[in-house]
């Protein structure tokens, strides 16, 4: 009689021919759960970060759902936006992610935090966690966020694209 080791989402197991051996993990490990910047320096005060950012943050990232409101809340005064971000990245193959794009800002310097973060299972047909193992292309899904938080920190730092008419 064979015993069979509970095998679930967050622990996994290994199969080594005809024998199942559960993998002992923490569920922080698995999981893509935030991608957080380095501290950008700008010069302003918060609200003058948190103000160019919105508009940035309004240049450049997409709602995470379809019609869905882009920033979700700000604080001017308190140097914080907060806002949905839904990514396209790859070749053929494309992926879509989307997550939750806090900015946050001090006196000089500010840094972007994401959160909540998502791909979408074509085999599932619905958003899902993104795994941490191998194939399941996560370190691309965290280069497009950081991208994405780097793209809006140049934008804050240089200011918001303007046309000149």
């Amino acid at each position: 009689m064979a015993i069979i080791p509970k095998c679930g989402v967050i622990t996994g197991c290994v199969a080594l021919g005809m024998v199942l051996i559960p993998i002992e993990a923490h569920a922080e490990n698995q999981y893509l759960t935030a991608v957080t910047s380095e501290v950008f320096l700008a010069t302003g005060t918060p609200k003058e970060l948190a103000t160019r950012a919105s508009t940035c943050i309004s240049q450049i990232l997409a709602p995470g759902t379809v019609d869905a409101q882009l920033i979700i809340s700000s604080d001017l005064d308190g140097g914080v936006v907060v806002a949905r971000n839904a990514l396209e990245y790859g070749g053929v193959a494309r992926q879509k992610i989307r997550g939750r794009f806090k900015f946050e800002a001090r006196d000089g310097r500010f840094r972007i935090e994401q959160t909540n973060l998502e791909a979408f299972s074509s085999v599932l047909k619905r958003w899902a966690s993104i795994g941490k193992w191998a194939g399941s292309g996560w370190k691309k899904a965290e280069a497009a966020f950081a991208s994405s938080a780097t793209e809006v920190a140049n934008c804050v730092i240089g200011g918001p694209k303007r046309d000149d008419w």
